[in-house]
């Protein structure tokens, strides 16, 4: 009976370190497979995942024409005037 429960915990043991090394195994030769696929057929694997934040949102209408401007340099010019200080308006 002494021997008996230490030798069932290590078989446990055992069995689920076979099982866990067995899962990870399973997943590594499934992303390689996954990647190999991806790499022949010449799409670019992605592995960012678009989640939207809120699903019952609006969508946004795409935004308009693109316009390109000229940037320029902003001069520095005299002191702007301070902006004046009032007190709160009491409700």
């Amino acid at each position: 009976m002494k021997l008996f429960r230490p030798l069932i915990r290590l078989l446990a043991l055992i069995a689920g370190a076979l099982i866990g090394l067995g899962l990870f195994v399973i997943a590594v030769l499934a992303f390689l497979v996954f990647l190999l696929v991806r790499l022949l057929t010449g799409r670019k694997p992605d592995f960012q995942f678009r989640v939207n934040k809120n699903p019952w949102a609006a969508r946004k209408p795409p935004a308009g024409e693109v316009v390109d401007v000229e940037a320029r340099e902003v001069r520095d010019g005299p002191e702007p005037a301070p902006l004046p200080l009032r007190a709160p308006e009491q409700r």
